[in-house]
């Protein structure tokens, strides 16, 4: 019998029509976001005993954890976008030389509904209005931007909605986390940071005042103790609806870069994007005491327009001021999220520069104070990671994929780099004796048929700052697989000290961390003693009680309530 698709067109095939999914037919979208390296992966499983080019250094023994979007079915929507899909984590087990690999899907409440129906029933990004009518009321985040580890636990998160917890040796997911009933804001950022002496997570969530889709401006910070307490919480209200991504924490203050990605109520109604770049608008700065804080006491400084990248450090100095070092690009990053009226601009996007910026605030400025940045340094890089026991200290060392279109490039073989031409990791040192001059550059470049993702720091025992490696997935285009890079984290242009050569390609990722292993260990034992097991969320959250009882929600496709398995009337 003659194949169907040699009786009829491939295009007739095609399960999008006027950019909606038609049919059932499980085929993803022919566009740029679905190919490459970013074809869909959507695997599962184990490799014992990966294959190494070099030789792991012995005295790592610890956890690689990273988190990439992948679409677990094929969108709603033709033009969907790579920050929509699933989040599956990867988990590169290293000890004794020897490294295993695990991937494993988070089991989001979206992740279960679209399972059961065996299709896509979220619609654009972060846009409930364009959801399938069966998922009302269901949290839909995808929890696919960054995996922390927490007392015992691994957090999977995504600005957009709360944690799911994970088991970070099986990776099977818990439940969604709530901090034992403490937090039940509708959002919770993909970035909490770590004070490396007082052991608190400092925590925060935009848009967090009523369904996680208002498009509002109401933010919380939180302080979560050692032992899990919520020891501060203050709400407060941003000078306009737009996105705060990262945060910067110094011993007395957070800084929340407010970035002019400005959110629509009237946008999502009529379903489209939930962001839209205002070329006009100011990048903002707030600076928020981490101690008993009143709204009033939040400082909102402004600067000239620019899109904020990831935060390298943030601390004090001997005057009291908050030092703060992240990259801020002079345009439009996220190029398909145009100004209103306007289509998509990726060549725009290919002609910014993104130097590392740092800025020295005075947190008793007033508010409105326009602020200018003290160094711009011409990195062209993304993705800052440090030596995290330096969070909230002065530091020297930070490391960061570097951009240089001056190296070959491959396009025969590759093609358009996928995520960007991330063809360098780079180590820069800040000078040692004076914070208002730099210091040194450290470069690996990839080679022409490959790029980086995300590197992470794994510091040595009883090392001084900056001693230990760096560890980052290594994108091979020209395979489409990847690999996993080891270097001497203060010596990178010397070369890996290892390669571990993975036989599958995963998507482009966003971030990731490190864990000792003996810190899980510490916990398993108390997680298996007083402590008992991990608690998932028990209720509902609010927004979700209130649409179960008289219909209000998130919209009117609403942003879904399935909870630990439980719908909230109790249906599965």
């Amino acid at each position: 019998m003659a194949h169907l698709e040699a009786l009829a067109p491939e295009v007739s095939l095609y399960p999008y029509s006027n950019g909606k999914r038609t049919g059932n037919r499980v085929k993803f979208p022919d566009t740029v976001a679905f190919s490459s390296m970013n074809k869909p992966s959507r695997f599962e499983g184990d490799i014992t005993d990966l294959e190494v080019t070099g030789e792991i250094p012995r005295d790592i023994n610890g956890t690689f954890y990273r988190v990439q979007p992948d679409h677990r079915y094929p969108p709603m929507f033709e033009d969907d976008i790579h920050f929509n899909g699933d989040g599956s984590v990867t988990a590169i087990r290293i000890k004794n030389g020897h490294a295993d690999f695990k991937q494993r899907y988070v089991r989001t409440d979206k992740f279960v509904k679209e399972e059961e129906a065996r299709r896509a029933l979220f619609g654009r990004y972060r846009n409930p209005y364009t959801d399938n009518e069966s998922v009302r009321g269901v949290i839909r985040t995808v929890s696919n931007t960054n995996i922390t580890f927490w007392r015992g636990m691994l957090l999977a998160s995504k600005e957009d909605g709360p944690p799911f917890a994970m088991d970070p040796i099986s990776l099977e997911t818990i439940g969604r986390y709530d901090f034992e009933g403490q937090i039940t804001a509708p959002t919770f950022t993909a970035h909490p940071k770590f004070d490396p002496d007082t052991g608190e997570m400092l925590c925060f969530a935009y848009e967090a005042g009523s369904n996680g889709s208002d498009c509002g401006v109401d933010i919380i910070s939180w302080t979560i103790s050692p032992d899990g307490k919520k020891t501060e919480e203050l709400a407060f209200k941003a000078p306009f609806a737009g996105m705060i991504h990262d945060c910067g924490v110094s011993k007395n203050y957070m800084v929340l870069p407010l970035t002019p990605l400005k959110m629509s109520l009237e946008r999502l109604k009529a379903g489209g994007n939930k962001f839209a770049w205002d070329p006009n608008e100011d990048q903002v700065y707030g600076i928020v005491p981490r101690r008993g804080g009143k709204p009033e006491d939040v400082k909102w400084l402004r600067a000239d327009n620019g899109f904020h990248g990831h935060v390298a450090g943030c601390y004090e100095n001997d005057d009291g001021h908050v030092v703060f070092d992240l990259t801020v690009a002079d345009g439009n990053v996220f190029f398909w999220f145009p100004p209103d009226g306007q289509k998509p601009d990726l060549p725009g996007r290919q002609r910014l520069s993104s130097p590392t910026c740092r800025w020295v605030f005075d947190p008793q400025a007033k508010t409105g104070t326009r602020v200018k940045a003290s160094i711009e340094w011409t990195t062209n890089g993304e993705f800052s990671r440090i030596d995290d026991r330096y969070v909230t200290k002065k530091y020297e060392h930070f490391w960061q994929l570097k951009v240089d279109p001056t190296r070959p490039y491959d396009f025969a073989k590759c093609g358009p780099p996928a995520g960007g031409l991330f063809n360098c990791m780079a180590h820069y040192t800040w000078d040692a004796d004076d914070e208002g001059k730099t210091g040194t550059e450290d470069v690996y470049f990839a080679g022409p048929t490959a790029t980086f993702q995300e590197p992470v720091f794994i510091p040595k025992d009883g090392g001084k700052e900056g001693e230990g490696y760096l560890a980052a997935l290594k994108n091979n285009l020209d395979e489409l697989r990847n690999d996993v890079v080891i270097w001497d984290a203060l010596n990178l242009a010397k070369g890996p000290l290892a390669t571990l050569h993975l036989p599958l390609r995963l998507r482009l990722g966003f971030h990731g961390n490190f864990v000792d292993h003996r810190e899980i260990e510490a916990w398993q034992e108390r997680r298996a003693g007083e402590l008992g097991p991990v608690q998932p969320a028990k209720e509902p959250l609010p927004w979700q009680k209130a649409f179960a009882a008289n219909g209000v929600g998130n919209g009117q496709n609403g942003q879904n309530g399935h909870t630990n398995g439980h719908g909230v009337n109790g249906s599965s």
